[in-house]
């Protein structure tokens, strides 16, 4: 078996990845949650929303892992990725930067406000458009895919050695 180096590092990239949004929902959206109603208290009452919304966002993103993990299978196994997983990851990639928006950037607004840091919203609005650019990235390969297969059915197997 044929060790393909560049799908393994893809494979350990989706594992740091997963790993640091798993640490990130432990650690650090509780205390986003606790942050939210210390800055603004009249703001309080969007505590459980927010956190709902971001472990929402948090559980697309971990599908869209799942999906890129069994696409890089596909692709190792058969050379082409399969289309049910590209489309898996473009959908939750859409599905968790919606989520986001509406989750996290009305209390990175908030915090934006209290603290004096417009800076803080740039960062948000980046983390919340990266997943749209790897979504635009899949449309990309699957058009390049979908172009590329009939071609494939065209090349013709090598020729059997008759002895």
């Amino acid at each position: 078996m044929q060790i393909n180096i560049p799908i393994l590092i893809l494979r350990a990239v989706a594992l740091m990845f997963a790993a640091a949004a798993a640490l990130a929902c432990y650690f650090l959206l509780p205390e986003l949650g606790a942050v939210i109603p210390a800055f603004h208290p009249k703001y309080a009452f969007w505590q459980y929303p927010v956190l709902a919304g971001l472990y929402a966002a948090a559980a697309f993103f971990f599908y869209a892992i799942v999906h890129f993990w069994l696409m890089l299978n596909g692709i190792d196994r058969e050379g082409l990725p399969p289309q049910k997983s590209m489309k898996a990851v473009r959908v939750s990639s859409v599905i968790f930067t919606i989520l986001f928006f509406v989750a996290a950037m009305p209390a990175i607004y908030v915090f934006a406000e209290a603290k004096d840091a417009p800076g803080v919203i740039l960062l948000g609005t980046a983390l919340g458009v990266l997943p749209m650019g790897a979504a635009a990235t899949i449309a990309v390969l699957e058009h390049i895919v979908k172009a590329a297969m009939p071609r494939r059915g065209e090349r013709k197997p090598p020729a059997a050695n008759g002895k």
